[in-house]
Formats: C-alpha cells, sequence, structure tokens
C-alpha cells in the first residue's frame, strides 16, 4: 500500500506499508528413512513514511518486523531514520540513514550510512 498526500505545491508525505508471507516445503534426504518435508511460512512486513517539507528537504522513518525463513522463525526487526537534501531537484539526494536492528538472537546493532542518490535520464523522475 502507498499513499503520497500534498499538503501544498511542495511538500508532500509519502505512506508506504507491506505485507510479506512465504509459504515453502523443505525437502530433505536422509539415507535409510527417503524423503521428508518441513513446512516453513514466515510473515513479516515493514512500514515506511517519507516527509517532503521543502523542494529540496525531506526526513523520515521506517519499521520492518519479520521471521527467518527456517524451522524455529526467530524475530528480527528494526527501526530506521532518515535526513535527505536534493541539489537540483528529486533526481539528485544526498541522505544520512541510521538503522537500529533488533535480531531474535544475539546483541542490537546500529548502521549508519551516508548516500548519494542520482538518477540519469531525458527527463525528470515521475512522481510515482
Amino acid at each position: 500500500i502507498k499513499a503520497k498526500l500534498w499538503n501544498s505545491p511542495n511538500s508532500y508525505l509519502v505512506l508506504q506499508g507491506e505485507f510479506l508471507a512465504l509459504n515453502r516445503d523443505d525437502a530433505t534426504w536422509a539415507p535409510g528413512s527417503g524423503y521428508s518435508t518441513t513446512r516453513v511460512s514466515p510473515v513479516g512486513g515493514y512500514l515506511f513514511a517519507d516527509y517532503n517539507f521543502g523542494i529540496r528537504y525531506d526526513f523520515g522513518a521506517s519499521y520492518e518486523r519479520f521471521q527467518a525463513p527456517t524451522v524455529d522463525k526467530p524475530w528480527d526487526q528494526s527501526v530506521g531514520a532518515f535526513v535527505g537534501y536534493s541539489l537540483m531537484e528529486e533526481t539528485t539526494v544526498f541522505r544520512a540513514d541510521w538503522r537500529r536492528t533488533l535480531p531474535d538472537a544475539g546483541d542490537a546493532f546500529n548502521t549508519f550510512t551516508l548516500r548519494a542518490i542520482f538518477s540519469m535520464g531525458p527527463h525528470k523522475a515521475h512522481q510515482f
């Protein structure tokens, strides 16, 4: 699901969410006992918000929670935030991201990323 909510000609909010599910049978072979199958059916999803409060500036946040595609299906989750600056338009963006990942097994950890996002083409990027 995705929605783009305009509140002025130069300001808008993008809200996005997705639910994911997997149904899979894992087959194994053991000498003497033959084939066996195990059903794996993890689920997960994410929520994302991006607020562009000017022609060149935006910030946002995200949350995701998902199960690993294994039989015991541990839950992992993460939260994140970002801030961005566009040089001329949406085709060139510099963004600083922070993400905190909370695995089911193990210690939580932080990731910081500096991104340069650009797209090339004969015309301006489409709205979506």
